[in-house]
């Protein structure tokens, strides 16, 4: 753009050709009026704004003459900068990913991605990968085998730590790869030393789920166990107890309860009534039954002085233990008197727990059951399933027959379930038809469930059929 030829249109500085300026004002004649002036005042003029008159062909700035053309171009021009800048400010909204990209764009670019640069991380990064890839629901195989291949490749840098967050995403991703886990099992009797208790409770775990026994890695690592198990409080081991009856597969792991169960009892001196009762709970979970320690417990809750602040909740749970061990005359006389009088403070789980530990106790879950149908408009969809599941193994319900008297607890339960119908899960429907299937007494109840879980429930009764 040529110095001095700045001239201004709607505000704004632009620049001009000096002899476009000139040409335009000889052909409408002021050029020659202006005579040597003419430059400098056209510059001046074409910055000026433009007055158009209709009908002519000429347009007028600022009292001057210009062609119409000339004007249309300037107009144009001084449109197209206020366009750019009106673009400059604009929100700019970014097109919406579409929903395979992820499975079909992003995914296959990160294995492609991992595929050539695997060899450049850290076992600690190895592991990461390894846990994240684990978690995904299509894997290629190529992938899993180059982790395993890798893992192989820097098996001396592993660490303690390494070894252990590799183990459990490697057994997902490999497990028939035998020379890896005979790799790894070499590298932790090496660092046998770093491990901690839990660490080998890890360890166990996974070896044991491999078809070869691991013979010459247990007689090492058990022991070692059994000393660190010593260096933990009473509470901490009842808590690791605990923790592994929520596992579905920690019935299998005799090889750690075997280790640790023997500590906890000779520990039993040192952690409340609370957590023996939580003890023997977990132990019933993992279907054992440890005469010893029941018989301890049911010692400490005849004991007036002990068991007389018992909460509902550990009341409920020790009916359930000592029933599901064929062992409730042991503390029966004790906590019959206890559940009966506190038959108002139960919540829906506890009461679906007494209805399937006490279902003789009619009167008592009645009276439960009862009061907690008054709070029915106020619960969720759990305690509804709970509750529901107790008024069946409770055998409360009445499935009144025509010209029967109705009952109002079956209407209640009914009517709930229409009105939140919507607001259920598929699983929790298909738990209610589980179990009105499997209570004989209450199937006529199938057909009053709603309509529009009829779909559901034909699958899931179809499902039960072809299993049996």
């Amino acid at each position: 753009k040529p110095s001095g030829s700045r001239v201004f249109q709607g505000g704004v500085r632009r620049a001009v050709h000096p002899r476009l300026a000139e040409g335009m004002l000889v052909a409408s004649g002021a050029g020659r009026a202006l005579g040597p002036c003419s430059r400098r005042l056209a510059q001046c003029m074409l910055g000026a704004p433009l007055r158009s008159n209709p009908g002519s062909l000429w347009q007028e700035p600022c009292g001057l003459l210009v062609p119409s053309g000339f004007g249309g171009l300037l107009t144009r021009s001084a449109s197209s900068s206020t366009g750019e800048e009106a673009r400059q400010d604009a929100v700019v909204l970014s097109k919406r990913l579409p929903q395979d990209f992820v499975q079909n764009t992003l995914l296959p670019h990160l294995e492609s991605q991992l595929l050539d640069s695997i060899h450049v991380y850290t076992p600690a990064e190895l592991a990461q990968i390894a846990r994240v890839y684990s978690k995904q629901e299509v894997r290629q195989r190529v992938l899993c085998q180059k982790l395993a291949d890798t893992v192989k490749f820097r098996i001396e840098a592993f660490e303690a730590v390494d070894i252990v967050d590799m183990l459990g995403p490697l057994w997902i991703l490999k497990p028939d790869d035998d020379e890896v886990f005979e790799m790894l099992e070499q590298k932790i009797l090496l660092k046998i030393d770093d491990f901690t208790a839990l660490n080998f409770m890890g360890i166990i775990r996974i070896y044991n789920k491999r078809a070869e026994k691991h013979t010459v890695l247990l007689e090492q690592v058990l022991p070692r166990l059994r000393e660190l198990l010593r260096n933990y409080e009473g509470v901490e081991l009842s808590e690791m107890l605990v923790s592994m009856a929520q596992s579905a597969e920690a019935a299998a792991d005799m090889d750690i309860l075997m280790t640790l169960v023997p500590e906890i009892e000779s520990r039993y001196t040192e952690v409340s009534l609370v957590h023996s009762i939580n003890n023997v709970w977990a132990l019933t979970q993992l279907r054992m039954r440890h005469e010893g320690m029941l018989q301890r417990v049911a010692q400490d809750l005849n004991n007036p002085k002990k068991s007389k602040d018992l909460t509902p909740g550990y009341m409920a749970r020790v009916a359930w233990v000592y029933r599901r061990c064929n062992a409730w005359e042991m503390v029966s006389e004790t906590m019959l008197p206890l559940v009966r009088g506190s038959a108002a403070e139960f919540r829906c789980g506890e009461f679906a727990r007494l209805a399937q530990a006490l279902p003789e106790e009619q009167a008592m879950l009645t009276q439960i059951s009862d009061l907690l149908q008054l709070t029915m408009a106020e619960m969720g969809r759990k305690d509804f399933l709970l509750f529901f599941l107790g008024c069946v193994h409770g055998e409360l319900l009445k499935v009144p027959m025509q010209g029967q008297e109705v009952c109002p607890m079956t209407e209640a339960l009914v009517s709930y379930s229409k009105e939140e119908q919507d607001n259920f899960k598929r699983d929790e429907v298909q738990k209610i038809v589980y179990m009105l299937q499997h209570s004989r007494k209450y199937r006529p109840l199938l057909d009053r469930l709603p309509v529009s879980w009829s779909e559901t429930k034909t699958e899931t009764l179809d499902y039960i059929r072809a299993k049996a």
